[in-house]
């Protein structure tokens, strides 16, 4: 990669549980991916917050949120909202306290309700796959409707097959390693894929490879 002297860029990743477990070296996190493959020419600032809404964040996070990034000298070059799974919660479920109405949430994840069933210590779901695949329809219409990008990963999951599935998370609801693989993949492919200005210059190091510090020395 080349070098840049243009100011390095933020990223900025938003969101509840997948994006906190993101962080996680151990699983091979979605969020430690970003990091690694950005680390020459981006600085990630990661706000994942475990449990939380829609509703909670807006109403708790945001609004320090705000006013952290206006000290920034740029906004950031990219920011990822993963919030919605909290606010699918079932309302005959044990986190119907999460549960948020539909018109409310902004994004949505997979779940797999029969590994869930199986994990659930009273034989009650909390959270079902037809239950969030209404949210996550809702959020797809919602970023075309305001033109913003979306990754439709509840799609992405659902083509997989039920074996499959069950390999990418490990309660039918958060990450396995193979899960973050995908998820880190889909969001670089998407880099790519909608924002090429960004991405070249994502591809380009802040500071020049040593071995062309070197080649300059020994002229």
């Amino acid at each position: 990669m080349s070098s840049t002297a243009l100011r390095r860029p933020t990223l900025l990743l938003l969101g509840d549980s997948l994006t906190e477990q993101g962080s996680d070296p151990n699983i091979g996190g979605w969020v430690c991916k970003l990091q690694y493959c950005y680390t020459r020419s981006a600085d990630v600032v990661v706000r994942g917050l475990y449990g939380y809404s829609t509703e909670m964040f807006v109403r708790q996070a945001l609004p320090k949120l705000a006013r952290d990034v206006g000290t920034w000298s740029e906004p950031p070059a990219l920011v990822t909202l993963w919030l919605g799974g909290n606010d699918s919660a079932l309302l005959s479920g044990y986190e119907a306290a999460l549960h948020v109405p539909l018109a409310q949430y902004r994004v949505n994840l997979p779940v797999n309700d029969q590994l869930r069933l199986e994990l659930s210590g009273d034989g009650e779901l909390d959270f079902s796959n037809a239950g969030t695949a209404v949210y996550a329809q809702a959020c797809v219409e919602e970023a075309h409707a305001i033109g913003v990008s979306v990754l439709d990963l509840h799609t992405t999951m659902n083509a997989l097959n039920e074996q499959e599935r069950k390999d990418c998370q490990n309660d039918g609801l958060h990450l396995t390693t193979k899960g973050n693989a995908l998820v880190a993949d889909a969001i670089l492919a998407t880099v790519e894929r909608e924002f090429p200005t960004l991405a070249r210059r994502l591809n380009k190091w802040e500071h020049p490879d040593y071995l062309d510090l070197l080649a300059k020395v020994e002229k």
